[in-house]
């Protein structure tokens, strides 16, 4: 049986394995958890909040830091992320943030900020 890793430092690992990680039970797995329902019952207790959230908002904070930054394409972005191609990018972002990746680029940080705090796109802040 494979040791888990501390519950604290699940939203870390889970920033470093983006690309590897879209789903819970796929997060559960890189955690060490056979179970993702105990995963989930763990993270919860720990962070009062559910682990599918935490990892959509994480996701989506590393797209628009992507996005903005220029460096890549929306393809290299997608890939990155664990995501099909730059269509399923554009969908996942329009689902979760309300505009394209396009619009997203060119938003003031304060206009992000707001986007993302009317979809309430937050993270773990507290995190050792």
């Amino acid at each position: 049986m494979r040791e888990t890793v501390k519950i604290d430092r699940s939203v870390s690992l889970l920033r470093a394995n983006l690309s590897k990680t879209a789903r819970v039970s796929e997060w559960a797995e890189l955690m060490g958890y056979t179970c993702p329902k105990r995963f989930a019952r763990m993270f919860l207790r720990h962070y009062e909040t559910r682990p599918q959230k935490i990892l959509e908002s994480v996701r989506i904070k590393s797209i628009t830091n992507q996005l903005r930054d220029g460096k890549w394409s929306n393809f290299e972005i997608a890939r990155a992320h664990g995501i099909a191609d730059e269509i399923a990018l554009n969908k996942f972002v329009n689902y979760h943030l309300g505009c394209s990746p396009t619009i997203v680029k060119c938003l003031s940080e304060l206009q992000l900020r707001e986007i993302m705090h009317d979809m309430k796109v937050n993270t773990v802040s507290s995190e050792s």
